[in-house]
């Protein structure tokens, strides 16, 4: 836990350097919460608006149609001297009665991100299919194509792209590095609940909703976004607007199915 601090103080300080004036006004209705938290949540909701703007280059409608949970952790970057790997900060929301849920902040370590040659950081965008997805998203942490396998996100709207990624994974990844996006397999990353953001961007909600256990985290991705503070609310508008709050399809790939697959 010491160490995951460490990482968030030595990447938060990198991302530091790029808040918007935005982030200040945001910061001002969220009652003075951190400003580095509230331009997490506004660049979250920017980078998935770029995943979907280009027709050709975005996820299926069926994938983003299908998304139990949506993760975006934008500057993904590589840590410093005596740290070791790549880290990078986010959130994630899930569908919960035909909206999106309040989102958790979370962390994502180690790994290969899809660096180019003189890039600094990487935006990264994880969308959760399996029907138990918000129950494995809240767990303290697990190992990103360990314990839920992990695949390259298609991109592209053609009825191709559409089908033949069904059934290959629980979870697609994107990864936006120097101003492009692709899928990129992230097999061996750490994922981490930020319990410490979460406690801080969530101080004003009851007990039970200020993401600082596991069973906390939980509960926030069963509850409604509508009422979440106002510091997550451009990653939930940007969720309802680039992705949509429609149910997804009941026939979408079950666990059980999932780990089928992995015995074989």
């Amino acid at each position: 836990m010491r160490r995951f601090v460490r990482e968030w103080c030595v990447a938060s300080t990198i991302l530091g350097a790029g808040a918007s004036v935005g982030a200040s006004a945001l910061r001002a209705q969220g009652g003075g919460v951190d400003e580095q938290l509230v331009e997490r949540a506004k660049r979250a909701g920017e980078v998935l608006s770029e995943l979907t703007s280009l027709p050709d280059r975005s996820p299926p409608k069926a994938l983003l149609n299908e998304a139990v949970c949506i993760a975006v952790v934008p500057g993904v970057v590589q840590a410093g001297f005596g740290i070791g790997g790549k880290v990078g900060f986010g959130l994630v929301s899930c569908r919960h009665d035909n909206s999106w849920s309040w989102p958790a902040f979370v962390g994502l370590k180690g790994g290969s991100f899809g660096f180019q040659i003189g890039a600094q950081s990487v935006d990264v965008v994880l969308i959760f299919v399996n029907q138990n997805a918000a129950r494995t998203v809240a767990a303290s942490s697990f190992d990103i194509g360990g314990e839920a396998s992990v695949a390259a996100g298609p991109l592209g709207r053609d009825v191709g792209a559409a089908t033949d990624y069904r059934g290959q994974a629980e979870i697609y990844s994107y990864s936006k590095s120097k101003g492009i996006f692709a899928g990129i397999k992230i097999a061996g990353t750490k994922w981490e609940v930020d319990y410490s953001a979460n406690k801080k961007a969530y101080a004003s909600a009851a007990d039970s909703l200020q993401g600082g256990t596991s069973a906390s985290v939980a509960r926030q991705l069963r509850t409604t976004g509508g009422q979440a503070p106002p510091i997550v609310q451009p990653f939930l508008e940007s969720l309802r607007q680039h992705v949509g709050t429609g149910p997804r399809s009941d026939s979408g790939p079950s666990d059980e199915r999932f780990a089928l697959r992995r015995r074989r």
